[in-house]
């Protein structure tokens, strides 16, 4: 009995699996994301005034739950850039339903983070209500105007 076959098994089957290594690891790598961004920016106003420190999401018409939702947050002018999956990339093209909120100052140690109950009329917290539409295209966007009343 020659044992020189199975060596020669042996070191195809060690060779097979790192080629199948190497080419998963190239495919996990190729630098393509699994959803397509378009960029967005916009800004917020509440009773025509810049709102700070709100949350910005973008809900996909008739998505469903696994789709990523884009998400910005208001800078002190109200500005706002959307991130879907790295930050700053935008959004997938398509149309959605937006939902702002503005969480209250709430003490955690010695810092105050925006953890508190919502701020804004509850409409604007739940995208069948906020009555607030948007449609993301492929390439650059316009900046998106989002206006909110408060009584």
């Amino acid at each position: 009995m020659s044992v020189a076959p199975k060596k020669s098994y042996l070191k195809q089957a060690a060779t097979a699996l790192a080629f199948g290594l190497l080419a998963l690891i190239a495919g996990c790598s190729s630098g393509e994301p699994a959803v397509k961004c378009h960029p967005v920016t916009g800004s917020v106003l509440l009773n025509n005034q810049p709102l700070a420190e709100a949350t910005v999401v973008l809900h996909p018409v008739g998505g469903a739950n696994e789709t990523p939702r884009p998400i910005g947050e208001t800078d002190a002018s109200g500005n706002f850039t959307l991130t879907t999956i790295k930050p700053g990339d935008g959004a997938p093209a398509g149309e959605y339903q937006v939902t702002v909120v503005q969480r209250a100052l709430v003490p955690r140690g010695e810092e105050m983070i925006r953890d508190g109950a919502n701020q804004l009329p509850a409409r604007y917290a739940k995208p069948e209500t906020s009555g607030l539409k948007v449609t993301v295209i492929e390439g650059m966007n316009e900046p998106l105007a989002i206006t909110l009343t408060s009584p």
